[in-house]
């Protein structure tokens, strides 16, 4: 994608300009559609889910939905979310909240400020010094510094203020830090363990190399944060250090900010080390957190007992430079050697860190922002649509990347309501507090709201979403045709000179060389959680990405470096929003609901493939040959109903109570996966098929019941646990079964009417 930084937006066709021209449109009859032939752009499939008749009226809509996405109002959004740092609980957050409520409001939507109080973590302060040293190795690159300087030697723990990005610079930046690290000072030797994954740990205590009192050196990526940090004090370390290598995201990489858009030596990530077996508050599992709620003993809880501290790879670089210890074993070297210009070593040898973090944990109120629009037929159906609004610093990226789209979106909606054109179904645009700390303000609503949740109908996450134009996505398989097929018939945002869209579609960006698109599969690390794997509510991540250069979690996640590096254009919010507008006109509208239950006889086939595959990866021999049966016989039924409900619904057979009833089996299909005595060793997690993975924490595991099995090698379990998801299988079956009959009294309807 072509950048114009300084190029001022190309405003869109008005607003009220497009209200007028389509309300037009939805006010007349369009006879070139009602005959069910397909428009410009628009998958046949796609048609399936409405009486022929109804078509028009849906397309107008859409057509009107995709005309009010407006770059310059993303852009107003962006500026006003991310104006200054808004760090949950901090006053920042507060005014964060009173402007995103202020804002739904005035889109004339009902909104819901959802206060609540969970155990926050707050930053006192901290230092990392080099209190002893042996060799040094001297590397003739004077950036990083004179290599005789004196001990002890203090290590930058915030990032440079820089002269072209103002707001590097404002008061409210905190300095670098891990939420939760426990507050303690250590001054000991040091261990590089590559990216603290429990394969890292599991080699060097095959190594027998010694963490017992010393200081772990980790480098981001592999795992979750906290995983790094849990596993450490597992292994008897005393405290952490992580650091960005540049071999992941600094100069390896390309030009660093501000020239370009990566990591510079004094960057550095921030973020939560949280790994309780549940997200949310810690202190309120599987209750919402009020003010009043029933607490544990913060004593009780397995938050993290040593002290951590991330650094970027200018002061990783003074300790590397220092280490004197065992070199890297050969068979290491090439997975373990970062991209600085020097050996990393296993060993420290003379040298000595002195470590010391300060924080103060505390319960804190802060908010969830929702506004709701509700739906004429069937209000208490609801489409969700969200990201989070707390951020580590300005959060231009994330999460506002998001939020200036769930915003749009809801303009989009609203617009479209007040020419009196309001959706079938109910849709709620959320903005959820605390995520940054462990998911906690979606996991709180989800967890109060939970019975008015029983029928809602699919989540959409766009957490961080707009950061380019190549377009990809996380999904549950329910949702993956509706995501295809939305992606088929939305423009590419390939702006040219003057920022108009090219003419190839998502979906093709999307493929590339392919036969299919590659969908994720949705693990943690964002608002889903509490939907997906907690409740059993399909849901989905979109976003876009590819731009060159990362501020995540950094200081540096300003407006400036944004529009520097993915570009002031907005070409690629505009596109997901479209994208999100008509993935959620269809799924708040559909006659018959686009939740597709044909594809979990694909991805179940495929996932017992990979489970396999690990099983033999760890030396044991397991098939699942019941499971693998009954995913293909599941799919070959799913797909023979799945194909007869959607020609009686465009032909008009089924209608009324029997399609509100089909509506009400599909809404179910997702549910037939929750186990209500939850995981193993993880009851919260409920969804026996999708849960984070519990030994790196962004990932998934997928039939994670069975995967528990497997990874701990308790394979005495794997048959009871294989019944457990064949009844979850014939639970599915018995809901096709009644579509079927639905089906077919539909077509019987209709047979002995056109008789008489």
């Amino acid at each position: 994608m072509r950048r114009f930084p300084n190029r001022t937006p190309v405003p869109a066709r008005s607003a009220l300009a497009s209200a007028f021209a389509v309300a037009a449109l939805l006010a007349s009859p369009v006879a070139s559609l009602a005959d069910g032939a397909p428009a410009d752009g628009e998958t046949a499939s796609a048609l399936s889910y409405w009486p022929a008749e109804s078509l028009a009226k849906q397309r107008a809509y859409e057509s009107f939905l995709d005309d009010v996405p407006n770059p310059e109002r993303i852009a107003k959004w962006h500026v006003r979310y991310a104006e200054e740092p808004h760090v949950a609980g901090e006053p920042g957050d507060r005014r964060m909240i009173e402007k995103l409520s202020a804002d739904l409001e005035a889109l004339g939507l009902e909104v819901e400020t959802h206060r609540f109080t969970a155990y926050l973590p707050r930053p006192v302060s901290a230092s990392l010094e080099i209190v002893a040293a042996g060799a040094v190795t001297d590397i003739d690159v004077l950036r990083f510094g004179d290599p005789a300087t004196e001990l002890p030697l203090a290590l930058p723990i915030k990032e440079q203020e820089l002269e072209g990005d103002p707001d590097t610079a404002h008061p409210d930046l905190f300095h670098g830090w891990n939420a939760y690290a426990a507050t303690g000072e250590v001054t000991a030797g040091v261990v590089y363990v590559n990216r603290g994954t429990k394969e890292d740990f599991e080699r060097l205590a095959e190594l027998g190399v010694d963490l017992d009192g010393k200081i772990a050196l980790a480098r981001y990526g592999g795992n979750f944060r906290g995983y790094k940090a849990k596993f450490a004090q597992e292994a008897g370390a005393a405290g952490l250090v992580i650091f960005t290598d540049p071999g992941d995201s600094g100069y390896a990489r390309g030009d660093t900010y501000p020239a370009g858009g990566w990591a510079n030596g004094s960057y550095i990530q921030r973020g939560s080390i949280l790994t309780l077996p549940y997200p949310g508050d810690p202190l309120t599992p599987f209750e919402p957190a009020h003010a009043d709620a029933e607490r544990l003993d913060p004593a009780k809880v397995a938050l993290p007992e040593i002290p951590v501290q991330p650094i970027g790879w200018g002061a990783a670089f003074e300790i590397l430079r220092r280490m004197d210890g065992e070199p890297l074993p050969e068979d290491l070297r090439a997975g373990w050697q970062g991209g600085l210009p020097l050996p990393y070593r296993l060993g420290g040898g003379a040298l000595r860190l002195r470590l010391a973090v300060e924080q103060e944990r505390r319960l804190v109120e802060t908010a969830n922002v929702l506004g709701y629009l509700k739906g004429e037929t069937h209000p208490d159906q609801w489409v969700l649509v969200g990201s989070h609004h707390d951020a580590w610093s300005f959060g231009a990226g994330d999460p506002n990347a998001g939020t200036m789209l769930v915003q749009e979106a809801a303009r989009s909606f609203a617009e479209a309501a007040a020419k009196g054109h309001r959706p079938a179904r109910t849709m709620v645009f959320a903005h959820w507090g605390a995520e940054e700390y462990g998911i906690i303000g979606s996991v709180e609503w989800a967890e109060a709201r939970r019975k008015d949740l029983e029928k809602a109908v699919a989540y959409i996450n766009l957490d961080g979403a707009a950061m380019g134009t190549r377009f990809r996505s996380s999904s549950a398989p329910m949702l993956k045709q509706l995501v295809t097929e939305v992606a088929r018939e939305i423009p590419q945002a390939e702006p040219d000179s003057h920022g108009v869209a090219g003419s190839d579609s998502v979906y093709d960006q999307w493929v590339g060389d392919g036969d299919a698109p590659r969908f994720g599969n949705l693990g943690g690390g964002s608002d889903h959680v509490g939907f997906y794997c907690h409740l059993g509510i399909p849901s989905v991540g979109l976003n876009a990405g590819g731009s060159p250069g990362v501020s995540y979690h950094s200081n540096y996640e300003t407006l400036g470096w944004y529009r520097h590096v993915v570009g002031d254009d907005y070409a690629g919010a505009r596109m997901l929003t479209r994208m999100v507008n008509r993935m959620s006109a269809r799924l708040a509208n559909g006659a018959l609901l686009p939740l597709d239950p044909v594809r979990y006889g694909e991805d179940l086939r495929g996932h017992l493939a990979d489970l396999s595959e690990r099983a033999g990866d760890l030396g044991h021999a397991v098939e699942f040959s019941r499971l693998r049966a009954a995913a293909d016989v599941y799919k070959e039924h799913a797909t023979e109903t799945w194909d007869a409900l959607r020609s009686a619904v465009a032909d008009g057979r089924l209608q009324g109570d029997a399609l509100d009833r089909a509506n009400e089996l599909l809404l179910g299909f997702e549910r037939e996966w929750l186990h209500d005595p939850g995981l193993p060793e993880r009851p919260w997690y409920r969804n026996l098929y999708a849960a984070t993975d519990p030994d790196s924490g962004y990932a998934s595991w997928m039939l994670p019941a069975l995967r528990w099995a497997v990874e701990r090698g308790q394979l005495d379990r794997v048959i009871p646990t294989e019944d457990i998801y064949l009844a979850a299988v014939d639970r599915l079956e018995l809901r096709l079964t009644a579509l079927d009959e639905l089906v077919a009294n539909a077509g019987g309807a209709a047979g002995a009417e056109g008789s008489k």
